[in-house]
């Protein structure tokens, strides 16, 4: 089988402008544009540009997949929204990193699996996908949780002491997945028996509605006019910023992970999972 590669990128936030596609377009004429989402693909040649500086100019959310076994996510949040420090729990060396400039914070999840050589067509999988970066957004981090599963599973073929991997918080509703997430596990292979070993001290937390109304009394008119004044000039994620603030007023998590559970070693998890098996 020849070489395979093949990127996505995928605006969400707001969609490109004209400068913005020509840029895209100088960096391969066969590209696939639009408004919204580029598509390169090589079977010889190799992408012009630089895959996280792309993301981080134009679009919010990246996929690539090579026939050699390599499997990419990069998420591009607004730094107004969330701060790097949210995501370090779940880095683990080479394989999910989390880095920042002056506006955003990118999330990268690079895997090597020779698992991964038995070629999928890529086509599809991304439009799946999107959820999870406003799911990360809502400080829902089940995600991250199981690529740093998989992630540690690499690690310790390559040589990693089991014992020295921990388990970062342990999200909610890990015995309960939707879809994208679901395409995630699917997509990147992740040990069905493993996710279960996880799981077990993973909260089962019911959605609730949120008393927007109540909360947002509490807030001053200065705010008030302050979120206002974002929305009218179009400014995005202006939902999220305000629920950022008011959780912060009411002392309310950002993130439904248990911090309080008692971080498990990999190899309890594998213990685990090998006795569900």
């Amino acid at each position: 089988m020849s070489e395979y590669q093949y990127y996505e990128f995928q605006a969400l936030d707001r969609p490109l402008t004209a400068s913005e596609q020509a840029y895209i377009s100088s960096l391969s004429s066969r590209v696939q544009l639009s408004a919204t989402n580029a598509i390169f693909t090589y079977s010889y040649g190799d992408f012009r540009g630089e895959p996280k500086e792309v993301l981080e100019k134009c679009f919010d959310i990246m996929l690539y997949m090579a026939n050699w076994g390599t499997r990419q996510l990069m998420f591009r949040f607004p730094k107004t929204v969330v701060a790097p420090s949210v995501f370090e729990p779940y880095c683990l060396a080479d394989k999910i990193t989390v880095s920042s400039s002056k506006n955003y914070v990118i999330v990268d999840i690079s895997i090597q699996d020779e698992e991964y050589g038995d070629w999928i067509e890529p086509e599809g999988w991304l439009a799946k996908l999107v959820q999870l970066r406003d799911d990360i957004l809502q400080g829902d981090y089940r995600v991250l949780y199981l690529a740093w599963l998989k992630a540690a599973s690499i690690a310790i073929e390559e040589g990693e002491d089991e014992e020295d991997l921990v388990e970062p918080p342990v999200p909610a509703n890990l015995k309960k997945l939707p879809d994208a997430i679901g395409t995630f596990i699917e997509l990147f292979d992740i040990d069905q028996d493993l996710i279960a070993s996880a799981s077990q001290v993973s909260i089962d937390k019911k959605e609730n509605t949120k008393p927007i109304k109540e909360w947002i009394t509490a807030l001053s008119s200065e705010e008030k006019d302050y979120f206002l004044l974002k929305l009218a000039t179009g400014e995005i994620n202006v939902g999220i910023q305000l629920i950022n603030r008011l959780r912060e007023l009411f002392k309310i998590p950002k993130s439904d992970s248990n911090y309080d559970t008692h971080r498990r070693s990999f190899s309890q998890l594998l213990e685990n999972a090998n006795e569900q098996m």
